[in-house]
């Protein structure tokens, strides 16, 4: 007998935080088959610009064995071996890999920066070495009901998202993390937008008309994303939240602390403390990271002899190195002039932190945030979520993560974190939307 493989997609076009549901049929009686994802335009919001260029070759697969019937439905078929191991119908999505890469010219300015609002998955399926099916799915960040505008204006460099129809709408603005840059920030401005936000990814530095280096970033940038926002017919002017992650995560909470407009707060692996700044090529820069009105903000300062023992430790390739340097900051550092006064932030907050995060302790900044708001009673409600396999991001699910050994203690735990703490994201804006 020979197979006649057909292979569905439901469906056909997919945001790209939602899953999808794969069945492949016409097969023989227990046939493997190998089902193959490429990708040659995959933006993934995990992987450095600088070290993965936009036409990069993506790839993950996993090897079936048919039913009894010939079928293989995704949801419920266990890989017998692949780039993920357990039962899980998105598990070719976010164990993509690059296999073939092709680094890019970084742009320098915003106009030169595409918006990455989809990417394209090919399917196939194998048998014997043969490609004996293939579909190509299309996944969206966002689509052509959202508009979108760059904003070059005095102390802002942004791009807006919103939806056509121009209606007010509770708005988001959203900050990367230590690249400071504009990609992964409108990555997920573009999904609030289709979630029914208007959104504003800002970039705090490393474009053309904003700072070097992640030194001295002056807070009026997030001030007049407020005052930007405030005038936007699309923008309901009471409502107005920021989000951020790691570096981004420590600059939303200090802004949120100083600018009472922000009515709600998410620290995605944030730091409840101001770190010493870095220079273009990552060393200490002597200043804090965030100035404002010409004043810098006080901040833990690195220690050269812990500098010196982390360098070691990473030349002996180390994975928790950077992790070790933050704790040992923290023993030594002047934390209590470095803390960030999250007590008078003026609106819920909800943080996300990870145990095996290997960039810095953000479940233990979570936990200092947690006690301090607790003692302050805080009016508003407060939430920490953390996880224990997931690695430090913890952003936009079903993505993958590059290279696969960076961050996550698994790959399966990573995806089934990042599927959750995007669900509490949205379900955290979506009851502050709510809110008289």
């Amino acid at each position: 007998m020979k197979n006649n493989c057909t292979m569905s997609i439901v469906p056909e076009v997919s945001k790209a935080n939602e899953p999808v549901n794969i069945k492949i049929s016409g097969l023989l009686k227990n046939e493997k088959v190998t089902i193959r994802a490429l990708s040659d335009d995959y933006y993934c919001i995990n992987a450095s610009i600088f070290d993965v260029g936009d036409e990069a070759k993506w790839e993950s697969y996993a090897v079936f064995a048919a039913d009894e019937n010939g079928n293989i439905d995704l949801e419920n078929a266990k890989p017998i071996e692949g780039t993920y191991k357990n039962i899980d119908k998105m598990g070719l999505f976010y164990s993509m890999s690059v296999k073939e890469n092709q680094k890019a010219n970084v742009p320098t300015r915003l106009s030169d920066i595409g918006e990455n609002r989809n990417y394209t998955i090919t399917f196939q399926v194998e048998s014997n070495g043969v490609v004996i099916a293939s579909k190509t799915h299309k996944r969206i960040y966002c689509d052509e009901n959202i508009r979108s505008v760059n904003v070059v204006e005095d102390k802002l460099l942004a791009r807006y998202f919103t939806s056509k129809d121009n209606t007010p709408k509770p708005a988001v603005i959203v900050l990367s993390g230590s690249d400071g840059r504009i990609e992964k920030a409108q990555a997920i401005a573009e999904l609030f937008a289709m979630h029914g936000y208007s959104a504003l990814a800002v970039c705090y530095f490393a474009l053309e008309g904003t700072n070097e280096s992640l030194s001295c970033i002056e807070l009026e940038c997030v001030e007049n994303a407020i005052n930007w926002l405030k005038k936007q017919a699309t923008v309901t002017k009471n409502k107005i939240g920021i989000y951020g992650r790691s570096k981004g995560g420590e600059m939303v909470l200090l802004a949120a602390s100083m600018f009472k407009d922000i009515s709600c707060v998410i620290a995605n692996t944030p730091s409840c403390y101001v770190y010493e700044g870095l220079k273009a090529n990552k060393f200490p820069s002597k200043h804090s990271s965030w100035m404002y009105k010409g004043k810098e903000i006080p901040y833990i300062k690195f220690s050269f002899s812990i500098l010196i023992r982390t360098l070691i430790k990473m030349m002996l390739r180390d994975k928790g190195a950077i992790a070790w340097m933050y704790n040992k900051l923290l023993e030594k550092g002047n934390t209590y002039e470095a803390i960030i006064p999250v007590e008078k932030i003026n609106g819920p907050i909800l943080m996300v932190s990870s145990l095996k995060d290997e960039i810095w302790p953000s479940k233990i900044h979570c936990e200092t945030i947690v006690e301090l708001l607790r003692k302050a009673h805080l009016k508003y409600e407060y939430k920490h979520i953390t996880y224990e396999k997931s690695g430090h991001m913890l952003t936009v699910p079903y993505q993958s993560i590059y290279p696969s050994n960076k961050y996550p203690e698994d790959v399966d735990s990573f995806g089934k974190s990042n599927i959750n703490c995007w669900k509490e994201t949205v379900n955290f804006l979506d009851k502050w939307a709510k809110l008289d």
